[in-house]
């Protein structure tokens, strides 16, 4: 018998990119995110990076399918990832995922 979970996850794979964009909004986090229970909504993730005294805040937009694709095969190795099904980091984009983002200087007030 499928879990809920499993039953979801088929009928949100059948859905067309246009469904899926009326159902699943362009999402603003406070952080880099990737869940793997949001693999295929084809889910564009927005956050700022924290500024520093030597760089500004940057708006970082990213489609988490393409960077968790690409991040899958390392986070299969950690335990926290198997755990939890869920991994964040609170200043930026890892490196080795950072070319997959557009990212957008953003001035101060704007920054939240």
């Amino acid at each position: 018998m499928k879990s809920n979970k499993e039953i979801i996850a088929e009928a949100i794979s059948k859905l067309s990119s246009e469904e899926k964009a009326l159902i699943f909004f362009p999402m603003e986090r406070k952080n880099f995110v990737v869940r793997k229970g949001w693999m295929g909504r084809n889910q564009v993730i927005s956050f700022y990076t924290k500024a520093t005294k030597t760089k500004p805040s940057v708006k970082v937009t990213y489609d988490h399918d393409e960077v968790l694709t690409a991040m899958l095969p390392r986070l299969n190795l950690m335990p926290c990832w198997n755990k939890r099904e869920y991994w964040s980091q609170s200043t930026d984009m890892p490196s080795t995922v950072k070319h997959l983002g557009k990212r957008e200087t953003v001035e101060v007030e704007e920054a939240k």
